[in-house]
């Protein structure tokens, strides 16, 4: 998704900094790009520390403006029953899918305000409103991001920042090679968020 999102905004003409924890990835996007105005900054977004460092950097290499903000990081780290769960699994699934949105959205509110709004994108998932066994904490941490977000929202509204959950349905990715989709496949959908 990140990589299919990030060729999709630079096509319409964005900036785009392409932040992750693995440097290799983000580089091998950068090249597949093939544009000037991406910036590469590695950084764990579930750490409060690492946010306010990638946030200092891309405020000098932009700079400061941002228009939009995409929270995109998200996966499955691990699966079982409520029963087998461990507090760790647990602590880490909730840390990458919900945490991380509320540690970078609170970063950069700040940033989104003194251009006047801007948008924020949020990656959701069907499983927040759909369960299966062995899903339990993947469920409870998207639809935390989606009761998150719709609390940004009404909090951010007087701000003239626009907050959208987008929703890919089944794609293929690293955690789900065998998904449904080509994420390219509905950037038009994520497109239209941008109108």
């Amino acid at each position: 998704m990140g990589r299919a999102i990030a060729i999709t905004l630079s096509k319409m003409g964005y900036t785009v900094v392409l932040t992750g924890r693995t440097e290799e990835k983000l580089r091998k996007v950068e090249r597949e790009i093939e544009n000037s105005r991406v910036i590469v900054i590695p950084a764990d977004v579930t750490n409060e520390q690492s946010i306010q460092e990638l946030r200092n950097k891309m405020l000098a290499q932009t700079g400061g403006h941002l228009d939009v903000l995409v929270n995109n990081v998200g996966g499955v780290s691990a699966m079982g029953s409520i029963e087998d769960i461990t507090l760790d699994e647990w602590n880490l699934i909730l840390d990458t899918n919900l945490t991380s949105q509320f540690l970078v959205t609170k970063a950069f509110l700040p940033d989104l305000r003194k251009n006047g709004g801007g948008k924020i994108i949020s990656i959701t998932s069907m499983m927040s409103n759909y369960f299966m066994k062995g899903y339990g904490p993947y469920s409870a941490s998207k639809a935390g991001v989606e009761a998150l977000m719709k609390t940004v929202i009404e909090e951010e509204k007087e701000h003239g920042i626009e907050v959208h959950l987008f929703d890919p349905g089944s794609v293929i990715s690293e955690s789900s090679p065998k998904g449904g989709q080509d994420p390219m496949e509905i950037m038009d959908k994520f497109t239209l968020l941008l109108a």
